[in-house]
């Protein structure tokens, strides 16, 4: 128990971690500045509002929805990210018992983002039907990909690797 002890609060406080003021990103990569997040944002709303073609009504009914569903995600994402990076920098001292509650930490929060997905799937269905939901979840990876695309490209063409690749 004692060894578990200091390990518990470091979970506890990495679970209490949820205001969260980057996008959703790698555990190694740099926070994105919040003036930088926030044109990313407004960059996503509109991809995504005309990918789904979005009515202006829709829109304005869409949108409050969305961003609770993005926050609550992004909460989450936080929190799991928080509890890798400190199981990396105990992954060495971790006793058996401290590695498989690390472990059931890990899939209970998968199963909570799991939760939330199937939460706003049904809500965004009721609200603009379940082809543009579709397109929705499609358009989100596309974005996605392209901005951890264009963020490789700069990246590499930076001397030394990235960070926490050292």
């Amino acid at each position: 128990m004692n060894a578990l002890h200091p390990f518990r609060h470091l979970l506890i406080a990495g679970l209490l971690a949820l205001p969260f003021a980057a996008i959703a990103q790698g555990d190694d990569l740099p926070e994105i500045p919040a003036e930088r997040l926030q044109e990313i944002k407004a960059q996503k709303s509109a991809y995504l509002t005309q990918k789904m073609g979005l009515t202006p009504e829709e829109a304005q009914q869409f949108w409050p929805l969305y961003n609770e569903y993005d926050g609550k995600l992004e909460a989450l994402r936080r929190e799991m990210r928080e509890v890798r990076q400190a199981a990396r920098r105990h992954a060495g001292e971790l006793s058996e018992e401290e590695a498989r509650d690390l472990i059931t930490v890990e899939l209970d929060q998968r199963q909570r983002e799991l939760d939330i997905r199937r939460e706003y799937a049904e809500k965004f269905q009721r609200q603009i039907g379940s082809r543009k939901t579709a397109v929705l979840y499609k358009a989100e990876h596309d974005f996605n990909r392209e901005l951890l695309r264009r963020f490789r490209e700069r990246m590499e063409g930076r001397p030394g690797p990235p960070p926490g690749r050292r």
